[in-house]
């Protein structure tokens, strides 16, 4: 192979390596996913890493603050007081290492990135992990039965080199491959079992939204759900109209979100659901269309006439009482004044007590 191409984005997450990982259905794996850059931009650390069990991630450590941590539902495992300790001891050996493989290449923009850890096959025997890419090409190996990093591109034999001189280093990565990465998978099956086996059903959501001239795009969502294997599928009254084209990525939490969209043709949209099929459901989920909300012009028409039906609600009230001789219902009398409402006898008058005109 001739020199890796650069590819834009330093900080593209393993390209060749992570798309495997974490789409595995196994939690009988531990795998760090290591990234060291030369030229790191809006803040970003020029070394992180994070742990994953099986499709979870459980662990993260930068240089910011060079301190392994717990992630995610991970916060909660009842660990040994020493365990994180040990943690950022090995991180920041690997971070000397993958730093020190950023010198040997020299001037340039790299990503160096590892994935390193172990799984467990059918017969609990530990199979151990250890992969490098550079600028998102996979480059090197490291054998831990040799002892030794392998790659046929020039700035692997110039990296592994650099690290081969170093006796401690060799040993460390083996011990950390068949011993120590073993040693914390186990641990971790026996004190978070409860983690491993967390059944979060997803949220649905179906909504429209203009497409080309003639046609509508359905989105259909599914927010914080774990484990991430999840199943979509659109129905056209109740008949099979396929899966659609989507997305799908870990939120913070531990939890997962996907989402799926179809094509249809528009005034046909409400044949339309998305059938949904998950680990923590107990049967396949159907979900309908969201109503879009009524538009200002249909909301101040229904205001308008109802407005004019008390309108004329009013007048004919207002009109059988005058027909009565009462009042106008918005007219408030005082006490005093009631009587001249009242028919009244006629008699004998006092001519002076009424105001003399001119």
């Amino acid at each position: 192979m001739g020199r890796p191409r650069l590819l834009p984005g330093a900080l593209r997450l393993l390209l060749c390596l992570l798309p495997g990982t974490l789409a595995a259905g196994s939690h009988l794996s531990l795998l760090y996913h290591i990234t060291a850059v030369t030229d790191p931009h809006g803040g970003t650390p020029s070394f992180f890493v994070s742990g994953w069990l099986g499709p979870q991630q459980y662990l993260s450590y930068s240089n910011r603050r060079s301190e392994a941590e717990p992630y995610g539902a991970w916060i909660w495992e009842s660990q040994v007081s020493w365990y994180w300790e040990k943690e950022t001891v090995d991180l920041k050996n690997k971070q000397q290492l993958f730093l020190e493989a950023l010198e040997v290449l020299g001037e340039g923009s790299y990503t160096l990135q590892g994935l390193l850890g172990c799984e467990l096959g059918p017969d609990n025997a530990s199979v151990p992990t250890a992969k490098f890419a550079l600028n998102g090409e996979d480059f090197m190996s490291f054998d831990p039965k040799q002892g030794s990093w392998a790659g046929e591109w020039p700035e692997a034999l110039r990296i592994s080199t650099r690290w081969q001189q170093q006796a401690e280093a060799v040993s460390k990565e083996r011990t950390f491959l068949l011993t120590s990465c073993p040693q914390r998978l186990l641990g971790h099956l026996e004190r978070g079992r409860g983690n491993l086996e967390w059944k979060e059903p997803p949220s649905m959501r179906l909504k429209a939204r203009p497409g080309p001239p003639g046609f509508s795009v359905l989105t259909c969502s599914a927010f914080s759900f774990y484990p991430p294997e999840l199943q979509f599928g659109f129905l056209r009254n109740g008949m099979a109209a396929g899966s659609g084209e989507g997305g799908f990525g870990p939120n913070g939490d531990g939890s997962f979100y996907a989402w799926a969209s179809l094509s249809v043709r528009s005034g046909d949209e409400y044949r339309y659901s998305c059938v949904v099929r998950h680990a923590g459901l107990p049967q396949p989920l159907s979900v309908a269309l969201d109503w879009p909300a009524q538009s200002s012009v249909t909301v101040a028409g229904i205001v308008v006439g109802v407005l004019l039906l008390v309108a004329v609600a009013a007048g004919a009230a207002l009109a059988w009482r005058r027909r009565r001789g009462l009042p106008a219902p918005w007219v408030f009398l005082r006490g005093d004044d009631i009587r001249t409402l009242l028919p009244q006898d006629e008699g004998p008058q006092d001519v002076s007590a009424f105001p003399a005109t001119a």
